[in-house]
């Protein structure tokens, strides 16, 4: 099979839109698919479908548009960013309803999701390999710890799907933990240049076996 040319789709919510980059400029979908290209040294295009404010279940809705799974069933790379969303809607209705309980549904809730985008990928009949990534989620509200300890059980959650054939699972969390202030835009919620090409470095040392020999 000739793997000369592959194809990349990008699927998720603001971090995969870009939001809090300037117009135009490169958020960690167009980081990775650049270092993808130099290390595999094969030409890489790429889609996106993506939505700010997408939460899981949203992410999950997509796969049921066909144009969306035709990308899918064409896609080679194909990288997930969901979670953040439901963490901070959940979020919202705890300031209001002091419930604790409404973060662990919604971190429970999110996982059934991310479980249901998983198995709807694995149930195409795909005739290329492919490879899928995630990624946990960095904390911007450092000054919360209730924050810390909601994101740290999704992120325990989120990192147990690393163990499905073809899919791994990059630490943001780890990249950003003291580095938020350099690595975060101005609004304090989403990553800045920086802090979107170190998303794209972490999932890059990730590997792409099939494709090459890591």
């Amino acid at each position: 099979m000739d793997f000369n040319h592959l194809r990349y789709l990008a699927l998720g919510d603001s971090l995969t839109v870009g939001i809090g980059v300037l117009f135009l400029d490169p958020g960690f979908v167009e980081y990775y698919r650049s270092l993808s290209q130099q290390i595999l040294k094969k030409h890489i295009s790429y889609q996106k479908y993506a939505r700010s404010g997408a939460t899981t279940e949203d992410v999950l809705a997509m796969l049921d548009t066909p144009i969306v799974m035709e990308a899918v069933n064409c896609a080679n790379i194909i990288t997930i960013t969901a979670g953040g969303d439901d963490l901070i809607n959940a979020a919202k209705g705890y300031l209001i309803n002091k419930n604790e309980k409404s973060i662990s549904q919604a971190i429970k809730q999110s996982g059934n999701n991310i479980s249901k985008i998983l198995k709807k990928i694995h149930q195409l009949d795909k005739q290329d390999k492919y490879i899928l990534r995630l990624q946990n989620l960095y904390n911007p509200f450092i000054d919360i710890p209730i924050a810390d300890e909601a994101i740290r059980a999704f992120n325990s959650l989120i990192n147990s799907f690393g163990q499905e054939l073809n899919v791994k699972v990059a630490d943001i969390y780890s990249v950003f933990k003291g580095n938020e202030k350099f690595l975060l835009s101005p609004g304090g919620i989403h990553p800045n240049s920086r802090g979107y090409y170190q998303m794209a470095l972490a999932l890059s040392r990730l590997g792409y076996s099939p494709f090459r020999g890591d």
